[in-house]
Parts: C-alpha cells; sequence; structure tokens
C-alpha cells in the first residue's frame, strides 16, 4: 500500500481533485479552493496547505501534515457519503489494501 499524500503547498489540489470526483462542486469566486456539497464546505485555509472542513454548526480544522485521505474521508462523511470510490481512490494515489 502507498503512503497516504500530506499536504504541502499546492497538494491541496488534491484533496480538491478527489472531492470533484466525489460530486463536490467549486464555490464561485474560488473554485479550487472552496468546495461544497450537502452543506458540508472545505476550504484552503492559506499558503501552508492547511484546511477546514465545516457543516451544521461545526468545523475541524486539518494541518498541511494531514494525510490527504485522511481529509476526503472526512469530508465524504460530513457530505453523508462515507465511500471513497475507486476514482476518488485513484485520485489519491493509494492502492487499497487486499
Amino acid at each position: 500500500m502507498t503512503t497516504p499524500t500530506t499536504i504541502t503547498g499546492a497538494d491541496w489540489l488534491v484533496v480538491t481533485e478527489a472531492l470533484e470526483t466525489a460530486g463536490w462542486v467549486g464555490a464561485d469566486d474560488n473554485p479550487l479552493e472552496i468546495l461544497r456539497k450537502n452543506g458540508a464546505v472545505w476550504a484552503v485555509s492559506n499558503d501552508c496547505g492547511d484546511s477546514q472542513l465545516g457543516a451544521g454548526g461545526w468545523s475541524v480544522a486539518f494541518p498541511s501534515d494531514t494525510p490527504v485521505v485522511v481529509i476526503v474521508a472526512a469530508c465524504l462523511a460530513a457530505a453523508g457519503q462515507p465511500a471513497i470510490t475507486a476514482e476518488t481512490t485513484r485520485h489519491l494515489g493509494v492502492t487499497p489494501a487486499a
């Protein structure tokens, strides 16, 4: 199994691509850094790669060293779709355990 990618610099694009394949939609004014689905919002916080996820009155901050797969899994769960599809997995660059 490949080691999960952590966010460094512009690697948040991996999260963006994975979420888009899961049906998340980018904000009109900042489509690559703010994505929404079913009331959940994920956004890049700063140039260091930190990000945040919020839904229904709660939020969680992800430091830049958080594995990408953790961020994507949290986002999917927050949007009510807790399954990582094969297409999403391809964007994450990880191989599922057999």
